[in-house]
């Protein structure tokens, strides 16, 4: 009998220690699924909330779901290793998690989660020995502590993932609770752009203005030296080698090329956006054109780089493409797990690893598609949507046409126009000009082409080779091969230069491109986002999270691209300080 209550006693005594062992493993390894899975998603998801269009309960039942069971698994596989053998696997899990908690609080700086720069993820050499060094000292320490002291090991590895566990479930219940309404329900019907008539042209005269986005001169020189042919097709074209965009990015650029107004910093991005909107003169644009008898249709995916958080019925005065109507919602939730989780990775990883994780913008906007008044963006989907339903004509009105493409933003475009995860900048470039070519031939076979002024053009290009291409047909101009010239011109002058070609009085919005002549000197200007610790850290335009910019650098030069770059280098610069940030 006694014998027997040993034994009992003895078992009870071994399992109980088992559960305790199974209990530390599935704190820890918890607390790694918590941060990946878990917390990691949420904080991209509601600091960029207003430019996804998906909402937090397409995904974060199934990740919860994915963290507990992953963590079940693991820490039963653990806890089967010898002791030796599981001290050291548990080391290296809280020190990842702690590593990455120190990454993501302390090391991260202005970390680009939206997937902008076609590049994916630059890190010095030297910033990312010296950041793997961090990562290998914190979780050698805790290793060696497994092996030298450990009691002191299973107490720091047992409180310091509970307490790194709790301090981010109370941030995640933060987010919850301060996230805005659209984070949780798509709205049932809203103001938007539609992309019913994207394929749609006029039987009349046509002002087509293509901008492939992110697409520099020098781009298209790095491209010419593999594809000396690439851009043939434009042989009637006039080619402005010499065209500034005036500000890199997409914002404000879009918005200053269709309004022709300035940014304001020294006013919030919302009340900027309004303001160029509902201005007399932007108003005044629209309606001499639409007394031309002119469509006017703007097609992009994405209209917060046009409006930012203003309803799209800003627009009414202007586009003729603007609905108010509800549309179906297609997630593709496979996507939206794999993109989240990638980036969470992402944004928890060292220097070294986080381009292998890096996540294209484009990955975010494929998640969500609509059944009606789809607006293609991609590459390699407008493509198809030329093959598949072709141009047609509308005999009624003109048309002024904005097609926004991805253009080289992203390098996910082959040489003959297909989707691609991995591609090169030469056959994204290959392909967009295939894309263009078939657009070109499409209004030649409608007999279109001829009374049609087509400019192609970008809306900005790198931090430093910031001019963009620029090319521009005119009705009834036909050549062997494209002119060129260096005249100084800029994005400043488009509108202008669209209203001229939609016969109106140029001069009531200022100089054309036609109005600057070749080898003619001209002071012009380009403004660069930065972040300067030196100046006041600001808010993003939405208030959810920090600015990743803070200032303009503003470089003014005279010359051509070779000035431009001496300014550049040798930091000439004027600042202007904004009051937040788009981006």
């Amino acid at each position: 009998m006694l014998t027997n209550i040993k034994y009992f006693s003895k078992e009870y005594r071994y399992k109980e220690v088992e559960m305790k062992k199974y209990g530390l493993s599935f704190l820890n390894v918890f607390l790694l699924a918590f941060m990946l899975l878990i917390f990691g998603p949420a904080e991209i998801f509601f600091a960029n909330a207003t430019e996804f269009e998906f909402v937090y309960g397409e995904f974060a039942g199934y990740l919860a779901l994915a963290a507990a069971g992953v963590s079940l698994v693991v820490s039963g596989v653990l806890v089967l290793l010898p002791d030796k053998l599981y001290r050291l696997a548990m080391s290296v899990v809280f020190g990842f998690s702690l590593a990455g908690y120190l990454q993501v609080m302390f090391l991260n700086g202005q970390l680009d989660l939206l997937g902008l720069n076609p590049d994916g993820y630059q890190v010095r050499t030297g910033a990312a020995v010296g950041n793997l060094c961090i990562w290998l000292l914190v979780i050698g320490c805790v290793v060696v502590l497994a092996y030298v002291k450990k009691d002191l090991w299973k107490n720091v590895v047992k409180y310091g993932a509970a307490f790194l566990l709790c301090i981010q479930a109370v941030a995640l219940v933060s987010l919850l609770v301060t996230a805005r309404d659209e984070a949780y329900h798509h709205k049932t019907q809203e103001w938007h752009l539609t992309g019913e008539d994207q394929y749609v042209v006029s039987a009349k005269e046509n002002v087509i203005l293509i901008v492939l986005d992110y697409f520099s001169n020098q781009r298209l020189l790095e491209v010419q030296a593999k594809y000396p042919d690439v851009m043939d097709c434009l042989h009637d074209f006039t080619y402005y080698n010499n065209a500034d965009c005036n500000y890199y990015g997409t914002f404000p650029s879009i918005t200053h090329m269709l309004t022709g107004k300035k940014v304001d910093a020294s006013i919030p991005v919302n009340e900027w956006f309004n303001n160029v909107w509902t201005d007399p003169d932007t108003i005044s644009f629209y309606e001499k054109l639409r007394e031309k008898d002119y469509v006017v249709n703007v097609y992009t995916s994405d209209t917060h780089y046009l409006c930012g958080t203003n309803d799209v019925e800003i627009f009414n005065t202007c586009f003729s493409n603007v609905t108010n109507s509800s549309r179906t919602v297609n997630v593709f939730y496979r996507l939206l797990l794999k993109t989240l989780t990638k980036m969470s990775c992402y944004r928890m990883a060292p220097e070294m690893l986080k381009n292998t994780f890096y996540t294209a913008g484009s990955e975010y906007t494929d998640i969500i598609t609509y059944e009606e008044d789809v607006i293609w963006h991609n590459n390699a989907d407008f493509y198809r949507g030329l093959l598949e339903n072709g141009l047609t004509v509308d005999k009624r009105s003109n048309y002024f046409i904005v097609q926004h493409l991805l253009g080289t933003h992203e390098y996910t475009t082959t040489a003959d126009c297909a989707q691609s995860p991995s591609s090169t900048l030469e056959d994204t470039v290959r392909g967009c000009m295939v894309m263009v070519e078939e657009y070109l031939n499409q209004l030649k076979q409608l007999g279109v082409y001829d009374n049609s002024t087509i400019i192609i053009t970008a809306d900005h290009g790198d931090m430093v080779d910031s001019q963009v291409i620029f090319y521009i047909k005119e009705p009834g101009v036909q050549r062997e091969t494209t002119a060129e010239t260096n005249a100084p011109i800029s994005l400043h002058e488009l509108r202008p230069t669209i209203a001229q070609a939609a016969g109106l009085d140029a001069s009531l919005f200022g100089q054309t491109i036609h109005d600057f002549a070749e080898n003619e000197q001209r002071e012009r200007e380009v403004w660069v986002r930065d972040s300067d610790t030196r100046y006041t850290i600001v808010q993003n335009y939405v208030e959810d999270r920090i600015g990743y910019a803070n200032i303009y650098k503003v470089y003014k030069y005279t010359g051509d691209y070779g000035d431009l770059l001496w300014q550049i280098e040798q930091e000439l610069y004027d600042v202007v300080q904004m009051v937040d940030s788009f981006f």
